[in-house]
């Protein structure tokens, strides 16, 4: 119980951080820590959750935008949903209604009925459990993510080398940014690719050098990012969700397949292409659903769990 403050205290952090990242602005993390009263060090590991969080659908364009980079972070976004009246759906309002019962507020606690005035009418705090959604961040490829973003934004052509895996050869190209998304955990870009005239999907982890030309493109006025990675050459992991658990949809979980048994437990066969990807899943259903299968993403899951639950020093 003795965490409960510690919790309280960097929801709180988060909360007042939001509005301090501003778009096109790069901060110190002395500057940010000395505005919420913490070391720099908790404020960038305060950014890093804050990176992994947006609104619904998910797309990049509704997640919390930056990059650390040594001493100081850069806002490459407005945080998604500050300048909208708050309303909140089902998951969202289960997610923070877990995170009320975390930090050790009270059923009459004043958040928790500002909490009942914002969420559905369907709601009740009986209800408020543990589903969060989150895509991962870009990672290792935040540069890239940024130079496209950018050029997506201003509709700018952007010179790329690309790998290609089916043939294992590197080309020069030029594209049209149209949208970044991700899929199973890997960041995709829609684009239109100058040398066949058509609309091409790029994987960002094969992008090795994104350039902005500095010439313009006319956008399409309907921009296509239904992006389905081929889920049939891809690893399944055997997930078991309990008894009266929530089941994801398949836009949460492609490809994903369920089974209910007698007991009432549900076993899903859930193609996956990165570990952080399910892990991340696994974890938002806080002990209602776990990976059976295979060993080896079973210890992810676990020690991604473990390190979750670490106190923010």
């Amino acid at each position: 119980m003795n965490r409960r403050p510690d919790t309280a205290t960097r929801a709180g952090r988060l909360l007042a951080l939001i509005p301090m990242l501003k778009k096109g602005e790069t901060i110190a993390l002395s500057e940010l820590a000395a505005a919420v009263g913490c070391e720099p060090a908790q404020v960038a590991a305060d950014l890093s959750t804050l990176s992994m969080c947006g609104v619904p659908p998910f797309t990049p364009y509704d997640m919390i935008d930056l990059m650390i980079d040594g001493d100081s972070v850069t806002v490459y976004a407005e945080a998604p949903g500050i300048d909208r009246p708050l309303r909140l759906t089902l998951g969202e309002a289960r997610a923070l209604g877990a995170a009320l019962d975390a930090a050790g507020y009270e059923d009459t606690a004043p958040l928790r009925e500002r909490l009942r005035e914002t969420a559905s009418s369907t709601v009740s705090l009986d209800e408020l459990e543990h589903t969060v959604r989150a895509s991962a961040g870009p990672g290792g490829m935040a540069e890239t993510y940024a130079t496209l973003a950018a050029a997506a934004d201003t509709h700018e052509k952007v010179h790329i080398h690309y790998f290609t895996g089916s043939t294992g050869n590197v080309s020069d190209r030029t594209v049209h940014p149209w949208a970044l998304v991700n899929r199973l955990g890997v960041w995709y870009l829609v684009a239109l690719c100058e040398a066949v005239h058509e609309e091409r999907v790029f994987r960002l982890d094969r992008i090795f050098d994104a350039r902005p030309t500095g010439e313009s493109f006319e956008p399409p006025s309907l921009v296509p990012i239904e992006v389905t990675p081929d889920t049939d050459s891809l690893p399944v992991a055997t997930v078991r969700f309990a008894a009266g658990a929530r089941l994801p949809d398949g836009e949460a979980w492609p490809g994903a397949t369920f089974e209910t048994a007698s007991d009432g437990t549900t076993l899903a066969a859930v193609p996956y292409q990165t570990e952080s990807w399910i892990a991340r899943r696994v974890m938002a259903y806080l002990g209602d659903a776990e990976v059976i299968a295979p060993p080896e993403l079973r210890a992810a899951v676990r020690q991604a769990a473990i390190d979750a639950l670490k106190p923010i020093q």
